[in-house]
């Protein structure tokens, strides 16, 4: 842990002299796309209309010694019309001693959804009645990552490392933001991520990542730690993708208390024609609890709910615009034995 941070903050330290810099691009981009949405069975969401409203600013020069610069922070609206700056990004492009940049809730590193199937979006992560329990990412906290140049290592291979020295920290933090006191806690201090990708064959992709916690508190029992792994081929119009994760929640007590998560995607995609595309998801999400101990006995015993997640999605394009449908069905949502919920999707989209 010492190395890797000595290591980020002698990448940071060696172009923190002044550059001269070429004037920059401003941009303004957003999505022009609307949805209906119908819940159904259980406590899903009833029905609601709603219409895209982020905006995205980005910027972009060079600095005249050759390395690049690219900046962006959006304005995100939640639900209810409260806006916040966030999502936002200051990267530097060293040519061929590779990448380093600044994250405030951007650059996650967590290859889950790395399999990507989904004719609309991948997933759970598009459609989902439920939160899923996908385990860590430095991207929950302001971080500083290094990726290596592309094209250094065989086989397409990248690699990047991602550090967030204050897991108390806020997201959307202003400059010069100095964070709060980073106390122990159950969860950890600080975070580290690793994630590496591939194409070994024309085709295939596969990569995985790792994150750890670390500065528990003494009496913690099972630190923070997940990891992903996955792989998509896709061959003419089919594409196939598989996902595994397993996520070690940060604990002070194992008693009666969710221990582990484990979570299985596969999917498949084929686009019709150009104008029209369809996948199918399935997916599982396990939840293992310890159960309590009964008195008088000597050890507990632990018990698992598998969230089950189907879903299809379909996507049309009328020419300059993308007519979607999402169906989503899940038995033991919320990783709730016996409860089912539902979910319709309907959307359109328009190009710009």
């Amino acid at each position: 842990m010492k190395n890797i941070t000595k290591t980020l903050l002698v990448l940071v330290s060696s172009f923190a002299i002044s550059f001269a810099a070429t004037a920059g691009e401003l941009t303004i981009s957003g999505a022009a796309k609307a949805s209906y949405v119908i819940g159904g069975a259980d406590d899903s969401q009833g029905k609601g209309i709603g219409v895209g409203n982020e905006l995205n600013a980005t910027a972009s020069g060079e600095l005249d010694n050759g390395f690049t610069w690219s900046y962006s922070t959006e304005l995100d609206p939640a639900d209810g019309g409260a806006a916040t700056n966030d999502d936002s990004q200051l990267v530097i492009g060293m040519g061929s001693m590779g990448t380093i940049g600044f994250f405030d809730s951007e650059g996650g590193l967590s290859q889950e959804l790395g399999y990507g199937i989904g004719a609309l979006g991948t997933g759970y992560d598009w459609g989902s009645t439920m939160t899923v329990q996908a385990g860590l990412d430095v991207s929950s906290h302001p971080n500083v990552q290094y990726h290596m140049p592309a094209d250094l290592l065989p086989f397409g291979m990248t690699a990047k490392v991602g550090y967030a020295p204050n897991m108390t920290d806020g997201q959307g933090n202003s400059f010069k933001n100095s964070g709060p006191v980073n106390h122990q806690t159950d969860t950890g201090k600080n975070m580290t991520g690793y994630a590496v990708t591939m194409a070994p064959i024309d085709g295939l992709k596969i990569g995985a990542d790792y994150h750890t916690t670390d500065g528990q508190l003494s009496t913690t029992v099972q630190e923070g730690e997940s990891g992903n792994y996955f792989a998509q081929y896709a061959m003419g119009n089919f594409k196939v993708g598989y996902s595994k994760g397993h996520v070690a929640p940060g604990l002070t007590d194992k008693n009666a208390a969710v221990t582990s998560y484990e979570n299985t995607s596969m999917g498949v995609e084929f686009a019709i024609n150009d104008a029209l595309s369809v996948s199918y998801n399935d997916e599982e999400f396990e939840a293992t609890t310890n159960v309590a101990v009964a008195a008088g006995a000597s050890s507990n015993t632990k018990t698992t709910v598998t969230s089950e997640h189907e879903s299809i999605q379909v996507a049309y394009n009328i020419g300059g615009a993308t007519l979607g449908m999402a169906l989503v069905e899940v038995g033991n949502a919320d990783y709730t034995a016996s409860k089912d919920e539902k979910k319709s999707i309907f959307t359109l989209a328009m190009e710009f």
